[in-house]
């Protein structure tokens, strides 16, 4: 398969993981001060949240290449 037909799907997985992320940090925020303790410390946090940005910079990446290949189309 080619770059170009591999890049939507690609893009399409990192976006769904960057959602499942997302939701991870916001139930376990939902957590703090209550019983139970989140199970998240403020480093795993921080490592989740950076995890967002590497893959939703991978994502724009790959989005403004999709586009680069719709404009080379005739």
């Amino acid at each position: 398969m080619s770059r170009e037909t591999l890049l939507p799907d690609r893009l399409e997985n990192a976006l769904l993981t960057i959602n499942q992320l997302s939701k991870i940090l916001i139930n376990n925020e939902a957590l703090r001060g209550s019983d139970p303790e989140p199970q998240l410390d403020h480093l795993d946090v921080d490592a989740v949240m950076q995890a967002v940005l590497l893959i939703s910079s991978q994502a724009h990446d790959d989005l403004c290449e999709i586009m680069n290949f719709a404009e080379a189309r005739p």
